[in-house]
């Protein structure tokens, strides 16, 4: 949700750009670098791979990169053309896949001398691409794993110094890797799986034989957990830097070429024809197509994409459904359900002047998850007899070196300096939850000890209020922007210019308000990058503030309008960087988004509080207020309209939460997207406050899947005058379960293992392999969630880890792992799942409560 929240913020400052040559780009965006840049694209010394790397470079990227950077990484990168498997691929595959200085939405990092030291040596004497990728990846494993986390991208070096990254974040730094030592990677993953509530990314790597797919570190290619999950995707992408001619390509736009790989996954895909006519059965070209998946307790938008000649679009879907939708102005509006596992593979859908969704329940069916193993992805094996020896290796290496980050009793003891308690045990609880915090710190924990310790030799009288500000700033900021701070110096600087704001404004802002709008982040998905910026910041703008809070927000409009101006016609490429504010103000010609975080970030620096509740607000000494009102707003400040939602499964109503089974939109410009909302639950009906707003379309979406992922969802427009929403649905009919086909010997070693526990009751047992994977980190975290659920109905959750020794399962894969299943009081087995099920959380909770 929130890395959604985020992008979304942006594509509506988006346009076409057109008709400007690379050197007129750079002096546009580039700022202080740009002569420098354009004498850099003019010379003649590997002009090909100069101009290549410029003519591709995203707007942001032009107001970060400099020609050194430039120059030093070329350097390294036609270094691994020496490489024995460089040989194997062309120039094409090596300025697409090799040459670009970024992998896709990350900060710049000057990664590539780094990794290209410590990866060379050890794939200097292979001559096998394959090999090679897979000894880079063991490599990736000693310096991070698996862990969710927020959603902005993180920079490979800063994912070394954290151990630990979603998925995206283990994408960006395998990447970093093998491109450090001429490997050809690109990314690639699904926006939204459509059958369950997630989404993924991964690795492909170019291979003699074609592309092939890595994971999680495994002795092979085109092997990994979520192997399985692959054949049911509705879409497999992947992504090109610079417009790439190579097989399958979807789209080109914004120097970037989106290709299908859903061929190399699975057999069961079609091709497919969108056809979008007008009302008198024209034929609509440059008609923007949206598909729709189902997630989050609705639908979201998959892909985007446009008619060409013929009003058509076509494109490969694995089987399944989505909504397809049509938009074009001044043409209409139309949309219709696609389901190719009923044999369709073309649908035709008219657009109407004035059309909008109507109340609607859009049904979704997926395929069964195939059974046995996999045969048409097989791959040469690598390191037989020695690769389960060099993952455990690689594990205690990153673990060894993980734990030696952590320093609770330094941080226990400054918490407990920074805190005024009564009740202790509140104070436990919160100094627990802060280590647990500082724990994951990761390579920057010293930084953060030097600054507690410079913090408490500060005069006495600032000493509490320092200590408290560091320690709010660890509290309330992502783990992901405490290890991007890049040392001590920075961090010091920032508590410094935290307290000057606060001792400014003491009188005008509480210090919980000052807490939560000045330490804390704005947007929870769309902030700056933590690289250092606040000092030089501060400086630019400390004269401006003044002790009226109102007419500091006016000197910093105005400031902020001297330093950059608003393009209407901006565009946020896919390969494309954050900026931080310094980074903007050199940036100059900016989306009205970025001219907004130039604001923001100002504001927050001189210790005025902001946030974000479907306008931006700051808070004027009394209240929030909105920034700046358009010209259909009379009031500074947003009224908020009240819903209350009933949501009712198969007759019976059960607890409404957003982003579980249900979520808000608005319909703009033809996409249903996210719309800002909050509230709480008042037992099981959700009580909604949202900006009103009676100029947009609004509505209610909710959804219940079954364990396959088939899913019914209802779309409920919404008048922004009623004060309550009913919304009824249907659980599809259920076919996984394996409980069946689970051994005689297996089901009699879980029984016993769950008899002798003597427990009461129903228990959901997890069995884990003895090497941990991924899909185990993730299947843990969304059964905890439930945990409390669970015991409400007498259920206990067990886990089980399988060793070498002792085993509860035997012939069960490891890429099979976990491994769920449900007793009933009796210890019977009632559900057994295995694998990857992101639905395993609410399922199990419906079978327990039947129980």
């Amino acid at each position: 949700m929130k890395k959604i929240f985020g992008i979304l913020l942006l594509m509506a400052t988006t346009a076409l750009l057109c008709g400007e040559t690379t050197q007129e780009r750079i002096k546009k965006y580039s700022g202080v670098n740009a002569e420098e840049l354009i004498r850099l694209y003019d010379q003649t010394e590997n002009s090909e791979y100069i101009r290549f790397i410029l003519d591709n470079s995203s707007p942001n990227d032009l107001a970060v990169i400099t020609p050194d950077y430039i120059k030093k990484n070329l350097e390294l990168i036609l270094k691994t053309k020496e490489l024995k498997y460089a040989s194997l691929y062309d120039e094409n595959i090596f300025k697409h896949f090799v040459l670009p200085l970024r992998i896709t939405q990350e900060p710049f990092e000057d990664w590539r001398g780094v990794f290209y030291k410590e990866l060379f040596p050890l794939v200097k004497d292979i001559s096998d691409i394959e090999e090679a990728a897979i000894v880079v990846n063991l490599w990736v494993l000693e310096k991070m794993t698996y862990k969710p986390t927020s959603g902005k991208d993180q920079a490979p070096l800063t994912t070394i110094k954290r151990g630990y990254g979603r998925c995206e974040e283990m994408m960006i730094i395998y990447m970093a890797a093998a491109r450090s030592v001429g490997i050809p990677v690109r990314s690639a993953g699904t926006s939204l799986w459509n059958f369950t509530d997630s989404n993924h990314a991964w690795i492909e790597v170019w291979t003699p034989e074609g592309w092939k797919y890595l994971g999680e570190p495994a002795d092979q290619l085109n092997k990994t957990w979520f192997t399985k999950t692959t054949e049911r995707a509705s879409m497999i992408t992947s992504m090109a830097f610079g417009y790439y001619d190579g097989e399958d390509v979807i789209e080109q736009k914004d120097n970037s070429t989106e290709i299908s790989s859903i061929k190399y996954y699975t057999d069961q895909w079609d091709k497919c024809t969108i056809s979008v006519k007008n009302g008198s059965g024209e034929e609509v070209e440059n008609a923007e197509v949206t598909l729709y998946a189902v997630s989050w307790g609705g639908i979201f938008p998959m892909q985007e994409l446009k008619t060409g000649k013929g009003g058509k679009v076509n494109i490969p879907l694995g089987r399944g459904s989505v909504l397809a939708a049509a938009y074009k102005k001044d043409t209409g509006f139309g949309y219709e359900m696609l389901n190719t596992l009923s044999g369709v593979k073309e649908i035709e859908i008219v657009m109407q002047p004035g059309n909008k969704f109507k109340s609607e329940e859009l049904n979704y069916k997926f395929q069964l998850v195939s059974q046995g193993e996999e045969k048409k992805n097989a791959c040469k094996k690598y390191f037989e007899g020695k690769f389960d020896l060099m993952n455990d290796n690689a594990n205690l290496k990153r673990n060894e070196r993980l734990n030696n980050y952590k320093k609770s009793s330094e941080f226990a003891a400054y918490f407990l300096k920074s805190r005024n308690y009564k009740n202790s045990d509140e104070f436990y609880k919160e100094q627990k939850e802060f280590i647990e915090k500082c724990d994951l710190i990761g390579g920057n924990i010293n930084e953060f000890v030097k600054v507690f310790n410079s913090t408490d030799k500060a005069p006495e009288k600032e000493k509490k209020t320092r200590l408290r500000i560091l320690t709010d700033i660890i509290q309330n900021w992502d783990d992901k922007e405490l290890c991007e701070l890049p040392d001590s110096a920075a961090i010091n600087d920032l508590v410094d210019i935290l307290y000057e704001g606060k001792i400014f404004y003491k009188k005008n802002v509480p210090d919980t308000i000052f807490v939560k709008n000045v330490i804390s982040p704005t947007w929870q998905g769309g902030q700056v990058v933590q690289n250092g910026w606040q000092k030089e910041l501060y400086s630019m703008i400390k004269a401006l503030r003044s002790s009226k809070i109102n007419t500091t927000v006016s000197e910093v409009i105005k400031w902020a309008d001297s330093k950059v101006t608003v393009d209407s016609n901006f565009v946020f490429y896919y390969y494309s960087c954050p900026l931080n504010p310094l980074e903007i103000i050199n940036m100059r010609s900016v989306p009205d988004y970025y001219r907004l975080k130039l604001i923001d970030s100002a504001l927050k620096t001189l210790g005025i509080p902001t946030r974000w509740k479907g306008e931006f607000e700051y808070y004027n000494g009394k209240e929030f207020v909105i920034l700046e009102k358009g010209e259909d707003k009379k009031e500074a400040v947003i009224k908020e309209n009240i819903l209350r939602l009933s949501i009712f499964t198969d007759g019976k109503q059960v607890k409404a939460e957003p982003w579980g089974n249900f979520q808000m939109s608005e319909l703009f410009e033809g996409k249903l997207n996210y719309y800002y909302f909050d509230g709480r639950n008042d037992s099981l009906d959700y009580i909604l406050t949202y900006p009103e707003d009676k100029n947009k379309d609004l509505y209610i979406q909710a959804g219940i899947r079954n364990s396959n992922g088939d899913a019914n969802v209802s779309i409920k427009p919404i008048t922004q005058t009623e004060g309550t929403v009913r919304i009824e649905l249907t659980t599809p009919k259920e076919y996984i379960d394996i409980s069946g086909s689970l051994t005689d010997e297996n089901k009699s070693k879980v029984k016993n293992y769950v008899s002798n526990l003597n427990i009461s009751g129903s228990k959901i047992l997890m069995i884990s392999g003895s090497v941990p994977n991924e899909p185990t980190v993730r299947m843990s975290t969304l059964l905890n969630d439930k945990i409390e659920e669970y015991k409400t109905t007498g259920t206990q959750l067990l886990i089980f880890t399988e060793t070498k020794d002792d085993a509860l399962l035997k012939g069960v894969s490891m890429e099979s792992y976990p491994v769920i299943i449900l007793f009933d009081s009796e210890n019977q087995i009632v559900f057994a799942s295995k694998g990857y099920n992101m639905n395993i959380g609410d399922l199990l909770l419906k079978k327990v409560k039947k129980n």
